[in-house]
């Protein structure tokens, strides 16, 4: 029998609040993590159908578009459909849909390049919704995937017990813990990057113990980044070994690993699994 579909009412609720409170619009760093997550370069979405999936507040929709694809459908399970339709106002080229990636509004052989930053793990079943997304490309047609990479299994024990109490607390409540704690990213921020070996190894403890406490230089930014790590119910965790196994499963081919020799706009952007791959023309 097939299984129900899987509660995302939390998701929902989440990424509804998250992306219509912050709308953390950073041009440079959108346009360096969207080059390195997607691999792609300047004048390779021209003319193409291209699909974001799981687009969120349109940022990477933003850096799509200007690179003048025919279209790019941005597709989304939860409200923050409402902030890419306003972040992306004026841009004819792009379209908003609202849709789950388990159950794909989309007819298959639609797409010349699909990109899903961050987005997969926060799935019941990431597998299933990359497969899903795979057959959505026409032949010859690429896709490109960023989702977190496992941990060592004391860090994955750490993380796992803190989203054990943090996934269940109210989301208001939860967005008023993060923005108290985004001082503590900072302060790891610092401590991390002392030259001194005793600070250093501070840092890290302090990091250990705060481990989905964001770093990133901008505050804002900082405590959006924070609620996305606390506050999903789905936050899943994959090696390079079993995401290449779905490439394969889809029969893809020409598998890069875009991870490799990436460079960040600032430090703390790499730690996930980042493959592209295409279906044989």
């Amino acid at each position: 029998m097939p299984q129900p579909p899987a509660d995302q009412a939390r998701t929902k609720s989440t990424y509804g609040l998250q992306w219509n409170r912050f709308r953390i619009v950073r041009d440079d760093e959108d346009r360096a993590t969207f080059a390195n997550r997607t691999g792609l370069k300047a004048g390779d979405l021209a003319g193409t159908l291209v699909l974001d999936g799981g687009c969120g507040m349109g940022r990477y929709l933003r850096v799509a578009a200007a690179d003048v694809p025919r279209l790019v459908v941005g597709l989304d399970l939860s409200e923050a459909v409402l902030a890419a339709r306003d972040l992306t106002e004026g841009s004819p080229n792009v379209a908003i849909v609202r849709g789950d990636l388990l159950r794909l509004p989309v007819a298959e052989g639609s797409f010349d390049h699909i990109y899903s930053i961050g987005v997969l793990d926060h799935t019941p079943d990431p597998r299933a919704a990359f497969l899903g997304l795979a057959r959505l490309l026409k032949p010859g047609g690429r896709i490109a995937i960023w989702i977190y990479e496992r941990e060592s299994p004391i860090v994955e024990r750490i993380m796992d017990a803190h989203r054990a109490v943090s996934t269940r607390l109210p989301l208001g409540l939860l967005l008023r813990l993060c923005q108290a704690t985004a001082p503590i990213g900072a302060i790891k921020r610092r401590l991390m990057t002392s030259r001194r070996r005793l600070v250093e190894r501070a840092g890290v403890a302090l990091h250990a113990l705060t481990i989905g406490v964001s770093m990133h230089p901008d505050p804002e930014v900082r405590v959006c980044d924070t609620l996305d790590w606390y506050a999903p119910k789905y936050l899943s965790r994959h090696t390079v070994e079993e995401v290449r196994g779905w490439f394969a499963e889809a029969g893809l081919v020409d598998v890069v690993d875009l991870s490799l020799g990436q460079r960040f706009h600032h430090e703390g952007q790499g730690n996930g699994v980042n493959l592209a791959g295409r279906r044989p023309a």
